[in-house]
């Protein structure tokens, strides 16, 4: 009987080990390609991350240079492991791979080749294997036209397979070395990049991404020293490579949070850099610039500064009489309109820009096209204009202490006016002067001129959303209330609420009055035309107010001021980035019946962040025939860390609780 007890306890224990390990992965990786473990087979879950829908259970790159024909290049060689655990982890078992093609000349492009896949499936406790084939490669265009994409299209994908895939990257551009991304939008198990650099080449490593487990990423020198031999002018020169290896383990997935523009941003990421190069037999380079010489590199390109000169509508600004306007601001906005008419945006973002003769003849162009032909119009019409650069808040951030051109992706215009400055954007075709795209309001810009002390400055300022609701209304015996809600909204706001009206698949776009408890009844929208003027909306509308035994019960906040839906999850892996600054106020009148009295009024309440760069006021209050509301938004921060997450969370869940909390009118 003991022994039995025994077993029965010992197959319990193995069971139980047995459903642990199928949560978990090897505390060293399995860097067999070709052969999955068991383990690897038959795990149903992540244990760092139970929610995961799929794994990169590792992932190998390994870059170093080659000689060919005394031509160097880079080569990539890639491996890859990933495990679906989930339905939803399918759509991982399609690969991208971005590669560069340029001209296509080459000397000047990428090429994909060595390209291998496998899935495998346990069937049956049987292990099968479903081989990538050359039907299951897509290559097409990439968004960026310098890049093509090939997908790899994995059969026979399902809950439980272990896709794996290799392949190499050979390319001409040896200068330049892919920044490598240790994250992605699933988590990395295991991930480790190796790089050999010839000693002909000066480079900078850098190591990016505060906000995610540094500590989990590894870097060491390593002993290797690989030689690298060139013949030129009939004599051979060798030299020795210098290796590093970084490793990442258990490194969380990329999640797409809300507020944030692109969680990339912010991932664990090694950037090197090549400035100098010394070939045998030949003359030092030197390819890394300081921002001053950035700034004169930019100034003499073909596409870029070269193109500040010539006004292709010079004539038309003389017609209109721009020259004898009364001050700058008239010119300005006359300017603007002028180039709108002529000059379309065709939904393009560019650092450089072409003739401008040749966009006016095309009558659109992309938002640097359109910045530098204003530009010149401008200087033309005396006022001083400048490009500024940047990068775009889906792109990259700018770090002033390291120069480099890599993550520059557009460009504005910036209206230099004494001690103040104004910008423009060719994008924003909505916009009255001074408003950006959100996705260039960026803390450094800098300014492209000559002789320039001052060359950064600050963007965050040039979209706030300034506006105001004010809703009037009667409350009948019912409980059913009818009111009228004008709103204006100014700068960023009205830009907003003119696409939201052109793009508009209900009669009514705003979206603190679509509720399922409102109906509205009638809506105009005024100021669409000037954008400079401010939008004016009306909208009637209706609700039925919770009304039994003779008490009626009313939110103090009919609209929403903040979705609370942005701040339902208890954690945060990426920062918070607002889209904009805010100013907004909602102010509220409204009758109730007559016969009726106020019983209850809730308290009112000041909410704000420790250093009050969120602010929020409601103050609700009440006279014999009426209630009244006035509140107060105010948001003067862009981007908070991740650990202002919580803190901004339970200001927001305070917002909406006191939100909610009513007044009781009641009969008297």
């Amino acid at each position: 009987m003991r022994s039995l007890i025994s077993f029965t306890l010992l197959l319990i224990a193995s069971l139980l080990a047995s459903s642990n390990i199928l949560a978990q992965v090897p505390a060293e990786p399995n860097l067999k390609w070709r052969n999955p473990t068991q383990q690897e087979l038959e795990m149903t879950s992540y244990a760092p991350d139970p929610n995961a829908d799929a794994v990169v259970l590792c992932k190998t790159t390994d870059v170093h240079y080659i000689v060919t024909k005394d031509v160097l290049q880079v080569i990539y060689d890639v491996k890859g492991r990933i495990k679906i655990l989930k339905p939803e982890g399918t759509k991982h078992a399609n690969v991208d791979i971005y590669y560069t093609v340029n001209d296509g000349a080459e000397g000047n492009r990428e090429e994909v080749t060595h390209v291998k896949g496998t899935t495998f499936n346990l069937v049956n406790g049987q292990l099968e294997r479903t081989e990538l084939t050359s039907i299951m490669i897509n290559t097409q265009k990439a968004p960026n036209p310098k890049q093509k994409v090939m997908t790899l299209l994995f059969p026979d994908a399902k809950v439980g397979s272990v896709i794996e895939y290799e392949y190499t990257i050979t390319s001409d551009l040896y200068r330049e070395i892919k920044d490598w991304v240790a994250q992605c939008e699933m988590p990395v198990a295991y991930t480790r990049y190796e790089v050999s650099i010839p000693e002909w080449f000066g480079f900078y490593v850098q190591t990016i991404g505060n906000e995610y487990n540094t500590s989990r990423i590894t870097q060491q020198r390593t002993t290797k020293r690989p030689t690298y031999i060139i013949e030129t002018s009939g004599a051979e020169y060798e030299c020795l490579g210098v290796n590093f290896e970084f490793e990442g383990r258990k490194l969380t997935a990329l999640k797409q949070e809300p507020l944030v523009f692109s969680p990339q941003v912010y991932a664990q990421r090694v950037i090197i850099d090549i400035n100098t190069e010394l070939l045998p037999r030949h003359t030092r380079h030197q390819y890394s610039m300081t921002w001053d010489e950035i700034d004169q590199y930019l100034l003499k390109h073909n596409n870029f500064g070269k193109l500040l000169k010539g006004n292709p509508l010079k004539k038309e600004m003389k017609k209109a009489g721009i020259a004898q306007m009364k001050n700058d601001d008239e010119k300005i906005i006359a300017t603007a309109k002028l180039l709108r008419q002529h000059v379309k945006w065709n939904g393009k973002y560019d650092l450089y820009g072409h003739p401008t003769s040749q966009v006016l003849k095309n009558g659109s162009g992309s938002n640097s096209d359109i910045n530098l032909m204003f530009i010149n119009m401008l200087n033309d019409a005396g006022i001083n204009a400048y490009p500024a650069i940047l990068c775009a808040r889906d792109r990259d951030i700018i770090d002033e202490n390291h120069s480099t051109m890599k993550n520059l992706s557009s460009m504005i215009v910036v209206i230099d006016q004494d001690d103040k400055f104004q910008v423009f954007d060719g994008s924003a075709q909505n916009a009255a002067i001074d408003i950006l795209p959100t996705k260039f309001l960026v803390s450094k810009a800098r300014v492209i001129k000559k002789d320039n002390n001052k060359p950064w400055i600050n963007l965050e300022d040039k979209g706030l959303e300034r506006a105001t609701h004010k809703i009037t209304g009667d409350i009948d015996k019912n409980g059913k209330l009818t009111a009228t809600c004008v709103s204006t909204y100014n700068e960023k706001a009205a830009e907003e609420m003119r696409e939201a009206i052109k793009n508009r698949v209900d009669e009514c776009p705003n979206k603190k009055l679509q509720s399922s408890q409102i109906t509205v009844t009638d809506y105009k929208a005024q100021g669409l035309d000037d954008i400079e003027m401010p939008v004016t909306e009306i909208i009637n509308f209706g609700c039925q107010l919770n009304c039994q035994d003779s008490i009626i019960t009313l939110p103090q906040l009919i609209v929403p001021f903040i979705d609370d839906k942005l701040f339902k999850s208890d954690v945060r892996y990426t920062p918070i980035e607002f889209p904009t600054k805010v100013n907004e106020t909602i102010d509220i009148s409204l009758s109730i019946p007559d016969g009726w009295e106020v019983a209850d009024v809730p308290a009112p309440i000041s909410l704000n962040t420790s250093d009050k760069t969120i602010v929020m006021t409601i103050t609700p209050s009440s006279k014999s025939n009426s209630v009244n509301v006035s509140t107060q938004l105010s948001i003067n921060r862009l981007v908070f860390n991740k650990q202002d997450y919580k803190g901004i969370k339970n200001l927001v869940d305070r917002i909406v609780k006191q939100s909610k909390e009513p007044f009781i009118i009641k009969k008297k």
